[in-house]
């Protein structure tokens, strides 16, 4: 399977593919989780780019503010109008789960290609990749939280921890599927 994803993702189209689903969910989960920030209202910065470490980072690193969102030991400001925080388990996450929302794309967008799915069937069979996508959009449940009131907010808290591990989850699950149904798909019309 693992060979089955690398030369799939070896293809220049399905590798730019993920990799721009990547960078888009790397950025929308910082935004959700409120790591990035695009504002008018800062201060002038020094230079356009400036880091800025806070002095106990050791202290902070693994600090939990809730289960799987993590405390900020820095901050990167690019320009005088982006706040990019700082936080290593953050980051790891979002990379995680960006690349599993990427394989998942990459893997749906090869499948459309190869069953030479366009037009109004594509479209059509595009919808059915929308529950996976779904199943890791994990950092939007805040904005759902808002949405949805606050009598919610404390069942939803308590279940908050199982979010991440949940997505994760289903995310390598579509990817195994994913890559079963084209193996199977590929013995049947003689391609492997």
């Amino acid at each position: 399977m693992v060979e089955l994803l690398s030369s799939i993702l070896s293809q220049k189209r399905f590798f730019l593919t993920a990799l721009i689903v990547f960078v888009l969910y790397l950025l929308i989960y910082l935004a959700a989780v409120g790591h990035l920030i695009f504002t008018s209202r800062m201060e002038q910065a020094e230079s356009f780019f400036v880091i800025k470490i806070l002095p106990n980072w050791r202290d902070l690193l693994f600090r939990q503010r809730s289960p799987f969102l993590f405390e900020a030991i820095g901050v990167i400001y690019f320009g005088s109008n982006i706040k990019l925080f700082i936080s290593l388990p953050n980051l790891i996450l979002a990379t995680i789960l960006g690349s599993l929302v990427g394989a998942n794309i990459a893997l749906s967008h090869y499948t459309f290609r190869k069953m030479g799915l366009s037009g109004s069937r594509g479209i059509v069979s595009l919808l059915g990749t929308i529950p996976p996508i779904i199943s890791g959009t994990v950092c939007c449940v805040p904005t759902i939280v808002l949405l949805i009131g606050l009598q919610l907010t404390a069942t939803l808290a308590t279940a908050w921890s199982f979010f991440v591990p949940v997505s994760i989850g289903l995310l390598l699950f579509s990817i195994f599927w994913s890559l079963r149904k084209i193996k199977i798909g590929n013995y049947k019309t003689g391609i492997i």
